[in-house]
């Protein structure tokens, strides 16, 4: 509803732009680019504003309050079935108003579509979004859940949106760290005693802070006959990478997140992409020892072979993107130490006619015990941290529902520990560091995870006290709406559920979504606090009715964040 709202501002300034005949000012001055009609949302002042007049004051010559004038006097709500009412305010902004006679129909809307509401029925893009893809050689970090939770995050918020996301994880099987692990296979074997990752990462650590003369000999040979498909090889590896990927998906699966496909790096060498690359790169290519691309405005070069012939991962990945690239829309998660190497694979792909991908960057994670490195195997696993999060749950639920038994404690726990993984590398912005606090991340009194999870248990036990004293009822009155500002507020948020998931699909920023996700529990909660619901007489009905697209609307919300949403808490 807000999205049509939104749609409607639009439309109505694009056809004032005709009424008035700017827009033949501008077609008579050939000034051709396309009109963005600068939409704002200050929400302490109007539903919505548009800061068009500044930007049209240096192409017509005006300023921008004589046009902001002109605009408005001629944009008449009564066309328009949302927009209530339109002001103009110096120096140059033009306010809109939601017709709150249409928060009438929230409820129903939100009762009729249910698990469906904020979901955005179109033909979108077709996106292959890659994300997560840690190497093969030991547990997840939590560097890597930041890779993962985003990208999960934003497959949810495209879907929904309308689009279709196939998700990839990309498996290096090949290369330089594949024949160390194979080597410490053979060299040290595996502990079968503990989860298949762990076992890996043990062995490949071990491997790194062990090597020999010998050990190095057998890597090199190793790298060769990877080169060369054979067959043997890649088998005994196949199983190793195999196992522990099985490790590396049950972490995964344990806080909600899948892949559509794994792709494994070696079916370039095996289908002659990366050389059928190779020969295409040759004439932008140098060799000096190794055969590298240079450029001029980047400090390093692009190895694609090794001075021994075999191929390096940049080669392999630019063979990748080649491929995925005629899938659909390329959309990668990556870590900031990629930003250079993000610039010089578009560039390369530039040569060979390929669209550059669009990366999300993220920043890193801290915690208090340092570093994170699988070479070294100094990390925080994502395991262990959700261990952490399990135990620091339990205490606070514990306390705030002594008279629960222990099943139901750990129950809860393990879902608030689930929520609070994810949501708290959702809720920043991913080009902002993070410090990640356990006591915050699981508290009920912190704007996080539990937070929302408390709200839709608030709601649902609101309904479940009234269902056998109180009727629902679909609809709500105008008059319900207009005496209290606390049930406009709610509505209004409520209304804005499917215009944030196509924002934040657009943008690409699972934060922003979050935080609607937040100011719908906190609207809750004002209207709770403010606005009594069961006995509250005739009124009782709607205000049930009310809750209960909330508890709806937050539940979609919360599956959206890739958590549950619990009945009780």
């Amino acid at each position: 509803m807000f999205r049509e709202f939104k749609k409607e501002v639009e439309k109505s300034l694009k056809e004032t732009l005709q009424k008035t005949g700017i827009q033949n000012k501008l077609d008579q001055d050939n000034i051709d680019e396309p009109i963005d009609c600068k939409i704002e949302e200050p929400r302490e002042i109007a539903d919505l504003a548009s800061t068009l007049p500044f930007s049209l004051a240096s192409k017509l010559g005006k300023n921008p309050t004589q046009i902001g004038r002109e605009i408005t006097n001629e944009i008449d709500p009564t066309e328009y079935r949302y927009i209530k009412k339109v002001e103009f305010s110096k120096p140059g902004y033009i306010n809109f108003y939601y017709d709150n006679s249409e928060l009438t129909n929230v409820v129903k809307t939100v009762l009729k579509q249910k698990n469906k509401y904020g979901s955005i029925d179109r033909d979108g893009e077709k996106i292959v979004l890659e994300h997560t893809s840690a190497n093969p050689t030991g547990p997840l970090h939590i560097g890597h859940l930041r890779n993962a939770v985003i990208g999960d995050t934003l497959t949810r918020i495209l879907r929904t949106s309308g689009h279709e996301v196939t998700t990839q994880y990309y498996v290096n099987d090949i290369g330089r760290q594949m024949a160390i692990l194979l080597r410490g296979v053979r060299k040290y074997g595996l502990n079968e005693d503990l989860k298949p990752d762990v076992a890996v990462g043990e062995t490949y650590t071990k491997t790194n802070q062990n090597m020999d003369s010998e050990d190095e000999r057998e890597i090199e040979q190793l790298m060769k006959l990877f080169e060369q498909n054979d067959e043997e090889t890649y088998n005994e590896l196949t199983k190793t990478v195999e196992y522990c990927l099985n490790g590396i998906k049950k972490t995964l699966n344990n806080i909600g997140i899948s892949h559509d496909e794994y792709i494994r790096e070696s079916k370039f060498i095996k289908n002659g992409l990366v050389n059928q690359v190779l020969q295409e790169l040759r004439e932008h290519a140098v060799k000096d020892g190794a055969l590298k691309i240079e450029f001029n405005d980047m400090d390093k070069d692009l190895i694609l072979l090794r001075e021994n012939g075999t191929s390096v991962y940049a080669l392999r990945d630019i063979a990748y993107h080649k491929w995925k690239s005629k899938k659909g829309k390329v959309l990668n998660v990556l870590g900031s130490d990629h930003k250079l190497y993000i610039n010089q694979l578009s560039k390369t792909l530039n040569y060979i006619n390929i669209d550059k991908p669009e990366s999300i960057v993220f920043e890193f994670v801290s915690l208090p015990e340092g570093k994170m490195s699988t070479r070294e195997g100094e990390y925080i696993s994502i395991d262990q941290l959700q261990d952490k999060l399990i135990e620091k749950a339990i205490q606070e639920v514990s306390e705030r529902r002594p008279e629960k038994p222990t099943e139901w404690h750990k129950k809860i726990a393990n879902e608030v520990a689930k929520a609070a993984i994810r949501f708290e590398f959702i809720q920043v912005a991913p080009e902002k560091p993070i410090t990640f606090n356990l006591d915050r991340a699981v508290s009920f009194n912190e704007r996080g995870a539990p937070f929302l999870q408390y709200a839709h248990a608030r709601a649902t036990s609101i309904l479940r006290k009234a269902r056998d004293k109180e009727p629902q009822n679909k609809e709500i009155s105008l008059q319900e709406v207009q005496e209290n500002q606390e049930t406009q507020k709610l509505l209004k948020t409520i209304s804005r559920f499917s215009y944030e998931i196509d924002k934040a699909a657009k943008e690409r920023k699972t934060h922003r979504f979050s935080e609607y996700t937040l100011n719908l529990a906190s609207d809750f909660n004002q209207f709770y606090r403010d606005v009594p619901v069961i006995g509250a007489g005739e009124k009782t009905k709607s205000r049930l009715a009310i809750v209960k697209a909330t508890q709806i609307t937050l539940k979609n919300a919360i599956n959206i964040l890739g958590f549950h949403a619990p009945k009780e808490m």
